[in-house]
């Protein structure tokens, strides 16, 4: 009976935020190459006020994080003074040179090795909110996955429980043979309760401890990659 192994990426497989620091330093050094001052009226605060308020007027905006960029970016670009055409031709370049520095991520200790093991035995798969393509030369770990469900791509994220459906559906297997990884107690812990399947709440270093108002617990609690293929295999035996 084939069994499936799915990991959320972002602060499960790597530490999030140090990637993006650099990827947004990264565009800043763009934008300011070609539209000198830009950054200057459109820092990041800026630009997440804007994108606030493009999420009132586009809620689908939250479950797709790469469109809800390119949305800021292009709304930031005609308030500079860019015509529409060029703004919208604009944004996507960004977009683009953002995502190439999004992939460039530094993976915990152990990850690969752990995969590996992992790997001789299950199925594994990536289900996210962030759009790192597991599958990108940079990330270097994509000959492990059979596939990645993106929110920004399919339209739905998590803890929503189609998406963790769709993932059983695709991979071919019924809930109870899944246990999905992941750190974030609402995305990833009640996200996969709710549809039927198990999950193991990666809590790096044990730095936090479980909140009361937190919905549903997961069934095995881990502070190290390391610990993950026994806990797997206690929940898939």
């Amino acid at each position: 009976m084939k069994k499936v192994v799915a990991f959320d990426l972002d602060n499960t497989l790597w530490d999030v935020d140090p990637v993006i620091i650099r990827a947004e330093y990264a565009m800043e050094s763009w934008f300011e190459e070609r539209f000198p001052g830009f950054d200057a009226l459109y820092p990041f605060a800026v630009r997440q006020e804007i994108r606030n308020a493009l999420v009132v007027e586009q809620p689908a905006l939250l479950a797709n994080i790469s469109a809800a960029r390119y949305e800021v970016y292009k709304s930031a670009l005609k308030q500079f003074g860019l015509p529409t055409e060029e703004a919208d031709s604009v944004a996507q370049a960004a977009l683009s040179h953002f995502s190439e520095w999004r992939q460039k991520v530094d993976l915990y200790p152990h990850v690969k090795q752990v995969l590996e093991t992992l790997h001789a035995d299950y199925s594994l798969v990536a289900i996210t909110n962030g759009n790192a393509d597991v599958f990108h030369p940079y990330v270097g770990i994509g000959h492990y996955f059979d596939f990645a469900l993106r929110a920004d791509q399919v339209g739905v994220a998590k803890p929503d429980s189609q998406l963790f459906e769709m993932a059983a559906e695709k991979a071919g297997v019924s809930a109870e043979h899944i246990v999905h990884i992941g750190d974030h107690p609402i995305d990833d812990v009640a996200g996969a309760a709710k549809a039927g399947i198990k999950s193991i709440w990666f809590n790096r270093h044990g730095a936090r401890r479980w909140n009361d108002s937190w919905p549903l617990r997961s069934d095995i609690e881990v502070h190290s990659v390391l610990e993950l293929p026994a806990a797997v295999r206690l929940l898939l035996s």
